[in-house]
């Protein structure tokens, strides 16, 4: 909860406001899951759900995007929080990849398509000038393969199933931020 005050309180004028004798309206936050799994019975196909819901009342946006990934998927076995935007509307956006467990994920999952590279940034402006509806899945996907790589005690690997995991694998992406140590 420190963390989504602090970036109310960042990005949002709210100082500034408050010390010229404004007020402030309240911001919307809401939380966005991408629920990944395999298509169906068999298959290595990856589909995908998406969910989002405002964060109300104080709750733990964890405990929200678990609940609407439960509405994705019959038993979710890995859920990571992966990133958060700024909206034009003022909201903040709160995206979370969860993984649903092989043969439950919802009927009406689409097909998870040939995602794009992200969009070029500036140094002093990280935020793409355009983000795409599926850029935060394709961020949350290198989220969960540098996760599976890097899981020294095979956590992820074993949540996943073996399935899961080797089609994880297939997508190969670029993790930003990796840094390697000699």
């Amino acid at each position: 909860m420190k963390l989504v005050a602090g970036l109310l309180a960042l990005g949002l004028g709210a100082a500034s406001a408050a010390t010229e004798g404004r007020a402030v309206p309240a911001t919307r936050v809401s939380v966005e899951v991408f629920v990944v799994g395999l298509e169906g019975a068999g298959s290595d196909a990856l589909a995908y759900a998406k969910r989002e819901g405002d964060l109300t009342g104080g709750l733990n946006p964890d405990i929200r995007a678990r609940d609407l990934a439960g509405r994705c998927a019959g038993e979710v076995v890995l859920i990571h929080s992966t990133s958060w935007r700024w909206m034009p509307d003022g909201r903040i956006v709160l995206t979370y990849l969860a993984w649903a467990k092989d043969g439950t994920l919802a009927s009406g999952a689409r097909a998870l398509p040939k995602l794009a590279p992200p969009g070029p940034t500036e140094p002093l402006r990280p935020r793409p000038a355009e983000i795409r509806e599926l850029d935060p899945l394709a961020h949350g996907l290198r989220h969960f393969a540098f996760l599976l790589r890097t899981s020294r005690d095979g956590a992820v690997a074993s949540a996943l199933g073996p399935r899961s995991a080797a089609a994880l694998t297939k997508l190969k992406p670029d993790v930003a931020g990796e840094l390697v140590s000699p």
